[in-house]
């Protein structure tokens, strides 16, 4: 480790823990999820019947729930700022 003192914009490595350790936590544990579940399934949605192997299918619903959760978090900041004087 250096003993160079951090710039006042430079963000500490407890900073990048407490930003990056949990979504990467949790990306871990679905990485292990999907690896685990790798058989085919038979899915019934409204009048659809597929087969596929879920690990793909929780793929995909991962990545739903992600784009909605970036879209609503863009909407709210979009919205926060918007109501500054």
């Amino acid at each position: 480790m250096s003993d160079l003192p951090l710039l006042p914009d430079q963000p500490s490595t407890t900073d990048h823990l407490r930003r990056f350790g949990p979504p990467a936590a949790v990306a871990v544990v679905a990485l292990l999820f999907i690896l685990q579940n790798a058989n085919s399934v038979t899915f019934n949605f409204l009048w659809f019947d597929f087969r596929w192997p879920l690990w793909i299918m929780l793929t995909v619903f991962m990545a739903i729930g992600a784009a909605i959760f970036w879209g609503v978090e863009r909407h709210l900041r979009a919205r926060k700022f918007e109501e500054r004087p």
